[in-house]
């Protein structure tokens, strides 16, 4: 595949052309620098039937073609261009290639600018839809480093697609702006949803307490009380006592106080 797209380029008369001619030239001061404007056209030339003799495929290969495969064409054909420059020139005519249609003429070539850092060789050209300029950058030993193909738009188109570029772009902003306002109206169901879920869940928490037995309460130990007897009737009772002891009449003492004695005493009596 690589050897056809080769013999595409080596077949063409420019390309022949453009190898032959010399670079350019300087003055004997050396203060200034002039090139030769016919090998620059040439350069464009070459560019300009390169384009209008290939088919869409084959541009379209040139113009994704990598780096490496770009600089052996170049190197083979002993084209003066860079790698980059190469690619440059097929991509920027794809582009571009449907708002020009096809070829019909060269008008005319300028040279903007020229010093020893390089030249600028603008080419006039007319395509069936519009006029375009080719602007063809080269440097101090006329190898083009960089280029741009400008097609003429009309006041109307140039307005037309500013206000496509208009509409789109503040489509754009609004569909983002619409976007953002419907995530933020969003946040206000956000609590709503999990308290909804929190409740789901609590139910079951309650269902299973409700059904668990009941714990037993400790009742507190019945205090068991000392039967209280009446001052009056516990006096009666000793005295009784006493008297059926000692033998005698219940007239001949009387009952004072009453108080727990000693039960050690008791024992030893």
């Amino acid at each position: 595949m690589r050897q056809k797209f080769r013999k595409i380029l080596t077949v063409l008369v420019l390309a022949v052309t453009v190898m032959g001619l010399a670079a350019c030239g300087s003055s004997s001061a050396g203060s200034t620098v002039s090139y030769d404007q016919s090998y620059l056209a040439s350069v464009a030339d070459f560019l300009i039937a390169n384009w209008s003799s290939m088919s869409e495929d084959d541009i379209e290969y040139y113009a994704s073609m990598d780096e490496e495969d770009a600089q052996d064409i170049v190197d083979y054909n002993s084209l003066p261009f860079t790698a980059e420059s190469f690619v440059s020139a097929f991509s920027v005519y794809e582009s571009n290639m449907d708002d020009l249609g096809d070829y019909v003429s060269t008008d005319s070539y300028e040279i903007t600018a020229a010093d020893e850092d390089g030249a600028t060789l603008v080419t006039h050209m007319t395509f069936s839809e519009r006029e375009a300029d080719l602007t063809i950058e080269f440097t101090s030993k006329s190898v083009v480093d960089e280029l741009a193909l400008d097609p003429e738009y009309s006041l109307g188109e140039i307005f037309y697609k500013a206000g496509m570029n208009t509409i789109l772009g503040m489509g754009v902003v609004f569909g983002v702006l619409i976007f953002i306002s419907l995530v933020i109206y969003c946040f206000g169901f956000i609590p709503k949803i999990q308290e909804k879920f929190s409740k789901k869940k609590a139910a079951p928490a309650q269902i299973q307490a409700a059904s668990a037995p009941a714990a037993s309460v400790p009742q507190p130990a019945a205090v068991t009380e000392e039967p209280v007897l009446d001052d009056g009737e516990l006096v009666a009772a000793i005295t009784a006592a006493i008297c059926a002891y000692t033998g005698s009449s219940e007239d001949g003492f009387v009952v004072r106080s009453i108080r727990r004695a000693d039960s050690a005493r008791w024992k030893r009596s």
